[in-house]
């Protein structure tokens, strides 16, 4: 088995779903110790793994979406939970840290999947100029846009009544609401109904029900502006506020990061692609503070968060090689090579 499975193999045998994730954090720091690497973890559970003064981070995140599948190796893939969100580029940045003579920082993330407490506590302690954040491109993409993202809770209030009679009703405010949000048009935005509460077993008209809704959006400012909008659709008795707003990030292709992952893509035999995401991860929050940023990594992106996520071996051991010739071109000079 190549050293790359044998890591992945390891990370997936640990279930760390999100909020849970620090089941994990022990073995992961003794992976990248393994591997030669200084590797230690934070308050937060972020687990760094470095060596030298790091001109160059490789971030990924090692929390998952809850749902354990069991870890499977055949016909050249691994399935398991995380395979390919995200603990197959985190893997495959580990094993290429341990290979190069670069200044490297592997900076494996908690709560990604959360609020993201790993990526904003890593802006705190600060970061290197050059960040690759390891998310699935099918090997051959590098990710230079992800829309943003926010939480939109509609919650409706009613007098209630016995339901054997008209009255006012929380629940059928919720649904006109929801009904009207969903008839109107927000162009480079969607919205997604993730969770509804409301109601009992009783014969009574609930007083109260909520929604909570996941909006992703293009341009910056737009989730207050949808906000405003969808406070005009819905009805009285009803409010609409957001929570966890993230903006949306955009670089230039000829910036160094994205430059230097499509150089190595090509340099390893494929033809690589430019990406623009629908979704959002933690390279919304570290393009802040990054000199340059993009995303790479192995795995079906489409996968993700599925029952069906596996990961081809191949895509691991050429992620291995794409992250270390985009290493080589940061930080310049050869490298020592799998």
């Amino acid at each position: 088995m190549s050293r790359v499975a044998d890591v992945l193999i390891k990370l997936l045998r640990v279930y760390s779903p999100n909020g849970k994730e620090r089941t994990l954090e022990d073995e992961l720091v003794r992976i990248a110790r393994e591997l030669g690497l200084e590797a230690h973890s934070d308050p937060v559970g972020n687990v760094i793994a470095e060596r030298g003064d790091a001109r160059v981070a490789l971030v990924g995140h090692y929390d998952t979406v809850p749902g354990e599948l069991e870890v499977v190796i055949s016909g050249g893939e691994v399935r398991g939970r995380g395979a390919v969100d995200a603990k197959g580029p985190l893997a495959s940045m580990l094993v290429a840290a341990s290979l190069s003579s670069c200044p490297v920082m592997v900076a494996a993330l908690a709560d990604e999947e959360g609020e993201s407490r790993g990526a904003l506590s890593l802006l705190e302690r600060g970061i290197p100029d050059y960040v690759i954040v390891g998310e699935p491109s099918n090997a051959s993409g590098v990710v230079i846009s992800y829309r943003g993202s926010a939480r939109l809770i509609l919650e409706c209030r009613g007098r209630g009544g016995h339901s054997s009679h008209p009255g006012d009703s929380a629940i059928d405010k919720l649904i006109d609401s929801l009904s009207s949000i969903r008839g109107y048009g927000f162009p480079g935005a969607s919205l997604s109904v993730i969770r509804v509460q409301g109601g009992s077993p009783f014969s009574v008209l609930p007083k109260s029900a909520s929604a909570e809704l996941d909006l992703r959006f293009s341009g910056r400012g737009d989730a207050h502006v949808i906000a405003e909008e969808i406070s005009k659709l819905i009805r009285e008795g009803c409010e609409a506020r957001l929570r966890r707003v993230t903006e949306p990030v955009s670089v230039k292709p000829s910036d160094p990061v994205p430059r230097a992952l499509m150089r190595a893509i090509l340099s390893s035999g494929a033809r690589p692609k430019l990406l623009r995401k629908y979704g959002t991860s933690d390279m919304n929050l570290l393009a802040s503070k990054a000199r340059s940023i993009a995303a790479y990594g192995p795995g079906r992106s489409e996968l993700a968060h599925t029952d069906e996520e596996a990961i081809s071996l191949d895509e691991l051991e050429f992620s291995v090689g794409v992250y270390l010739r985009a290493l080589e071109y940061l930080c310049g000079g050869p490298q020592r090579g799998p």
